[in-house]
């Protein structure tokens, strides 16, 4: 059964959301909106009731001086006279005057507050209730009638008088102060946003292991100010102690390295018997490849990114590992597959997986290790995946993979290690912009995804299964 689009789009839109309120710049902007928009209604609903207001009183009193106008210039005219006065006030004042009859056909006006308050505004000034009609004789308008003595005659207005609609000019200058008051939303949040986002920045500069980036001091208020002298201070320390471990490293790799290779040759000019001078020789090795790994986690610099093709890669490093014959690697060479890499670092990454693949994906009364590598595209991201046909790992022990020094041997094997190769690779894919995810294979064996950033120019889709 396949999903509607509408329902397929609801968790894409669900997420969406939730990125964007769970960013500072989004909760600032829309708390601030919420607040302008709160006053704006407020202060539109306030100049509405005072326009209601002014607008009633101001009809009521066009209303009432018509009236009494008409009143006078009727009264005071001669009965042969009033037909041609009517249509003088019709011609000239744009008032339109009828006598009523009594089989005049007329609706009353609806009633509403402004119509219902219109009429007795009206009413209180002349002093009698006047009716008050919507239609008559089946002409629309605002009609009001009124008596002259025993006569009783109908005014008719422009029904426009009972518009209680906001002026043209009154909304357009709403509008533009909505709009002005999102912009200034918009430019308060960056101001509040752009400190923590500069200093977002820096933070995952320093963790990537670039100390260059520096916070300005000088501008901005001064818990900004405090907060950024902190910051680079900080950086600073943790620079001086980051080449202070280096050289540290480094002396004590040179300094255990040469009594190393003393030992290897002593061993090899000095000790008569072959076996036990190749389990010397061996030990020897195995010392040295640990503090291999020591120094290789111990590294910091930032790696130089540049386009690298995944399948090629493989197969050089497939090529480069050919002198282990227990290890047999497979590649897919049917994917096009390009990421955003340093070469270097992701070959050494790639030898990582293979060794720790050979150490520890051996079944139990075999000699040979078969390890598939293939390859994975999303949009923004590529995978280079490493697949072990071993026994696996057990699911508590998966989180645990990538701690230093810790090595899952009771699920694996009882092969020997420093524990530090998939937390080498694990920082190293970090440093390039990429995730590590480690998860046991449906079929069996240990799965490994080093999922980096993707090369623009690979343009060919490839979902994940």
């Amino acid at each position: 059964m396949t999903a509607s689009p509408a329902t397929a789009s609801r968790p894409r839109a669900r997420r969406l959301f939730g990125q964007l309120s769970g960013r500072l710049y989004w909760r600032t902007f829309v708390l601030i909106v919420a607040l302008l928009s709160v006053s704006l209604a407020a202060w539109f609903q306030s100049f509405r009731v005072q326009q209601r207001n002014q607008q009633i009183e101001q009809t009521a009193r066009q209303i009432t001086s018509l009236i009494d106008l008409t009143r006078i210039a009727l009264v005071h005219s001669a009965p042969q006279t009033r037909n041609a006065l009517l249509d003088e006030l019709v011609r000239r004042e744009d008032i339109y005057i009828y006598p009523r009859h009594a089989s005049d056909s007329w609706v009353p006006m609806e009633r509403t507050e402004f119509t219902r308050r219109l009429a007795a505004s009206v009413g209180a000034r002349l002093h009698e209730q006047l009716n008050f009609a919507q239609s008559v004789n089946g002409q629309a308008g605002l009609w009001i009638s009124f008596s002259i003595g025993a006569d009783q005659y109908w005014l008719l207005l422009d029904p426009s008088r009972l518009d209680e609609s906001l002026g043209e000019t009154w909304v357009v200058g709403g509008v533009l102060a909505t709009l002005l008051a999102l912009i200034g939303a918009a430019v308060i949040a960056g101001f509040v946003n752009r400190p923590l986002r500069d200093l977002g920045i820096a933070t995952a500069r320093v963790r990537e292991g670039d100390f260059s980036y520096q916070l300005d001091e000088t501008s901005g208020t001064e818990e900004i100010r405090e907060v950024n002298r902190g910051f680079n201070r900080m950086a600073r320390a943790l620079q001086e102690i980051e080449q202070e471990r280096t050289l540290m490293l480094a002396g004590i790799s040179h300094d255990i390295r040469t009594p190393l290779a003393r030992l290897r040759l002593e061993a090899d000019l000095s000790v008569p018997d072959a076996a036990a001078r190749d389990d010397i020789i061996a030990d020897i090795e195995q010392a040295d490849s640990i503090i291999s790994k020591f120094m290789e986690y111990a590294r910091s610099a930032s790696p130089v990114l540049q386009r690298v093709d995944l399948p090629e890669l493989a197969m050089r490093v497939r090529s480069d590992l050919g002198k282990w014959g227990d290890l047999r690697i497979h590649v897919d060479q049917g994917v096009r597959a390009s990421a955003l890499a340093d070469e270097l670092e992701l070959r050494r990454v790639l030898g990582n997986l293979l060794e720790n693949a050979r150490r520890y994906a051996r079944a139990p009364g075999t000699e040979q290790v078969d390890v598939d590598i293939g390859f994975l595209r999303r949009t923004g991201e590529v995978a280079i995946t490493v697949r072990d046909h071993g026994p696996g790992v057990p699911p508590e022990q998966l989180p645990l993979l990538t701690r230093p020094f810790f090595r899952g041997d009771t699920a694996r094997t009882s092969a020997k290690g420093t524990g530090l190769g998939l937390a080498i690779v694990e920082r190293t894919v970090a440093r390039m912009g990429g995730r590590l995810d480690i998860v046991n294979a449906k079929t069996g064996g240990l799965l490994v995804r080093v999922w980096l950033p993707r090369d623009p120019g690979d343009l060919l889709p490839q979902p994940a299964p």
